[in-house]
């Protein structure tokens, strides 16, 4: 596994294999729909698929598997798991 360039990242930074935390949202990021799908502040999420040419990513957040755009996924800031 790989960790992210800065103790504080995006899931948009992850490598396939990697996990992190999520601490937050940037201020253009649609919140409430981020929350609904379960990807909410504190939880674990792991990047575990890229399509062929990198877009979109498939990440494991509470169990479940979502996909979503690398631009989408750079609106979530999370920071490297120990």
């Amino acid at each position: 596994m790989t960790t992210i360039p800065n103790p504080t990242g995006s899931l948009g930074d992850l490598a396939i294999g990697d996990t992190a935390v999520i601490v937050g949202y940037t201020a253009s990021a649609p919140a409430r729909r981020l929350l609904e799908m379960g990807f909410l502040p504190g939880r674990t999420v792991s990047a575990i698929r890229k399509a062929p040419l990198g877009d979109p990513i498939e990440f494991v957040v509470m169990g479940a598997r979502l996909s979503m755009r690398r631009v989408d996924a750079a609106e979530i800031l999370v920071r490297a798991e120990p």
